[in-house]
């Protein structure tokens, strides 16, 4: 089954900082504050592993933070890519507290990242959402969030509420994320042609066209 796009905001108070080392040398800002949380079921009745989201939070921190990739956007785009050209902050570190994910973000010298700087230093409201792709089963306490992939932690801005959270799916598409990371687009709708193919062929037909099909597959995935 395919991923589907999660995104998921917390909306807790981020500090504003400013470093600066030297006179000689421009300050530098960031963020820092609460970005995830685990375990506690939100507006819309789910629910984030913990043990799941301390697994993708360490690939995160590997794959992304520690090679100063883990750029975040502003808003929330419903899109599984991140695009640099919107960048305006440098995640740079994420570390746990109980269910609690705490993060701290460079604001970047981007138009966007100006933007940001602009606005937190009026002390404008703003938070953390969560980018990913995820499975949801429904269970007695809620909608469980399972085989979760962290794509970016964006900055969003919306009414603070304490320890509320605001989901939105793409239940259109379905996504799979390669041995590599690279994330690729599922159909739908090729997937329910092929299944209305294969009830209206002959039992003597199936594996040949199976067959067809699985190397047609193979031969795209080598062309991404």
């Amino acid at each position: 089954m395919g991923l589907k796009f999660l995104t998921t905001e917390l909306h807790e108070e981020l500090d504003f900082l400013v470093e600066e080392k030297n006179r000689q040398e421009p300050p530098k800002y960031y963020i820092t504050g609460p970005y995830m949380m685990a375990e506690g079921k939100n507006q819309n009745g789910r629910i984030y592993a913990l043990d799941e989201m301390v697994k993708e939070v360490d690939r995160y921190s590997k794959d992304m933070i520690a090679s100063r990739r883990a750029i975040g956007e502003m808003n929330h785009p419903q899109s599984t890519e991140v695009n640099p050209v919107n960048a305006c902050h440098l995640v740079t570190e994420l570390r746990q507290n109980d269910n609690y994910f705490y993060g701290k973000s460079l604001i970047l010298d981007t138009p966007m990242g100006q933007l940001l700087k602009s606005l937190v230093k009026d002390k404008i409201q703003m938070g953390i959402s969560t980018r990913g792709l995820g499975n949801l089963t429904e269970s007695a306490g809620g909608k469980r969030v399972s085989n979760f992939h962290l794509i970016c932690l964006d900055v969003v801005h919306q009414p603070s509420v304490q320890n509320a959270m605001l989901e939105s799916i793409l239940e259109s598409k379905e996504w799979m994320v390669g041995t590599d990371g690279r994330i690729i687009e599922v159909s739908l709708r090729a997937g329910n042609a092929l299944h209305e193919k294969l009830s209206t062929l002959p039992k003597k037909d199936v594996n040949t066209f199976l067959r067809e099909q699985l190397c047609s597959f193979i031969n795209n995935l080598k062309t991404l």
